[in-house]
């Protein structure tokens, strides 16, 4: 396809944000291989950009952030320091999106971004809301995924380094019959390290 006809492919499918190479072959009906040097040549004329590896923006739909996170690691949705700024929970400002997947841990770069993907068991893949197509944790999901990943799991705050955190937090926020009930699904080490930090006694 010219330049002319990508251009008027895209604005016909201005409500489709994000396109993967599967969704572009499907709609045009070019082969893989030649659409991947066709979908370069776009991109190295700035006509549109990579999104991820296998994935373009539409460039009359420019997708957000939190819309790209989505298709990066799939499934996966916004939780820990992110989701917890996001809720005005966390008074920290977070720069860099992080989620939740079941899928191994990632993390992706772009100029504008940093996307960092922690992995997490089935069983605990759930406490979230959709907005369009947006998963978000609920703050009190989002809180016990902080401990677990950064204090549990991967050990990288401390006691006091996770107590740092929640000191920079609303607390009285959160809804503390939702965070003890959800917290029950979790480890004992989890629920044990919020009585320690006398969020819940």
């Amino acid at each position: 396809m010219k330049v002319d006809e990508w251009i008027k492919f895209f604005k016909q499918h201005s409500e489709k944000k994000l396109f993967s190479i599967s969704d572009i072959t499907q709609l045009t009906g070019i082969a893989k291989s030649s659409l991947s040097v066709q979908l370069t040549r776009l991109v190295k004329a700035k006509i549109i950009r990579r999104a991820a590896q296998t994935w373009y923006e539409n460039p009359f739909s420019n997708p957000s952030a939190e819309e790209i996170s989505m298709v990066i690691r799939y499934p996966s949705y916004l939780s820990m320091e992110y989701a917890l700024s996001k809720h005005g929970i966390l008074s920290q400002s977070a720069y860099t999106l992080t989620l939740i997947t079941t899928k191994l841990p990632y993390t992706y770069k772009t100029k504008q971004t940093v996307y960092e993907y922690h992995q997490i068991s089935k069983s605990l893949f759930w406490g979230y809301q959709k907005e369009g197509t947006v998963l978000t944790s609920e703050p009190e999901k989002a809180l016990l995924d902080l401990i677990y990943i950064r204090h549990i799991k991967n050990k990288e705050l401390n006691i006091d380094g996770i107590a740092s955190l929640v000191n920079d937090m609303s607390i009285n926020e959160l809804n503390l019959e939702r965070l003890e009930k959800y917290s029950k699904k979790f480890s004992s080490t989890t629920r044990e390290t919020l009585n320690q930090l006398n969020i819940l006694k």
